[in-house]
């Protein structure tokens, strides 16, 4: 049901050179604990009136307390991706569609880097905090970022990209609205370019299951909190404000979240007039990484899967 859908062989190959995840976090070296206050500093005074204002305060915290993985569940097949690409010396203009923080930059830039290219930098995002953050991590490290404040739908880029990437994005749109965000995505791709992204599917809809949350959010966030003091790492506020932030992180989504199966994301993908070339299950990809999720009840009825298709 949630199989490979390239022939073994070729997925294989192309997962030959992955990244350890252990060496990847050291590679990387993201500067979380630098930028957490300084994140939270900025969203709670750049949003404070959107909706985004919790999600982006507390980001990095949840990441630092190992409650939310981000990235580090997947982010060494984006790190691939980008270097096939650079080494057919074919990176020269990258997409970060949607970004909670400048991780997705940071893994893209990193494989561009292992694969001997310097691309531009494209941010698409509707938020002016990860835009900023998005900016200082790329003059940190040493390369320009071009950064766009816009919704997705509204985005109109000057050319075409060799590599657009995204994370768990599909959730944050409708979803009568995510086949013509897959047709954007497509007309935005160069010939030969790559869409890269990582979605949980469901073949049925998911309940909100509110009680259940509040407890898993309860539970989790007492964990974290002892992991963050373990790691000496204060709090960006009062702990019962803190406490209230990621309750409300956790249940910024109470609705039922509607099916979205394999098959609905391949049938979305080729209307793109993209071809599907890889859709394998994280957990068979990256076998010793887990995949946790945060707050949610989420079993192997819904899992992680990591998609990259292609413009002819």
């Amino acid at each position: 049901m949630h199989g490979v859908a390239s022939a073994s062989e070729t997925v294989a190959a192309w997962l030959a050179p992955l990244v350890e995840g252990g060496r990847l976090i050291r590679e990387l070296d993201e500067p979380l604990r630098e930028r957490a206050p300084i994140a939270f500093d900025i969203a709670q005074g750049t949003c404070a009136d959107q909706d985004c204002c919790t999600y982006h305060s507390m980001w990095q915290y949840l990441r630092l307390a190992g409650i939310h993985r981000g990235l580090q569940v997947d982010g060494a097949l984006f790190v691939a991706a980008a270097e096939h690409l650079a080494r057919d010396g074919a990176l020269n203009r990258v997409l970060v569609s949607g970004t909670a923080d400048y991780s997705m930059l940071a893994h893209i830039a990193h494989g561009a880097h292992r694969g001997g290219a310097n691309p531009s930098f494209h941010v698409v995002d509707q938020c002016a905090t990860t835009l900023r953050m998005n900016k200082w991590y790329g003059a940190k490290r040493g390369f320009g970022v071009t950064t766009f404040r816009s919704d997705i739908f509204a985005f109109r880029p000057e050319a075409r990209y060799d590599l657009i990437c995204t994370h768990a994005f599909l959730g944050f749109h409708a979803l009568a609205d995510r086949p013509t965000l897959f047709r954007r995505w497509g007309e935005w791709l160069a010939p030969g370019g790559c869409l890269c992204f990582s979605n949980t599917v469901s073949d049925e809809p998911v309940p909100a299951d509110t009680e259940g949350r509040k407890q898993r959010i309860a539970e989790k966030t007492a964990k974290g909190l002892r992991r963050l003091a373990e790691q000496g790492v204060a709090l960006p506020c009062a702990e019962p404000r803190f406490v209230e932030l990621v309750r409300a992180f956790g249940l910024r989504r109470e609705e039922t979240t509607p099916a979205m199966s394999l098959q609905t994301i391949r049938s979305w993908i080729k209307d793109a007039g993209l071809d599907l070339e890889i859709a394998v299950p994280v957990k068979k990809a990256i076998p010793g990484e887990p995949d946790l999720p945060a707050f949610s009840d989420r079993g192997p009825e819904r899992p992680r899967i990591w998609f990259q298709a292609r413009r002819q």
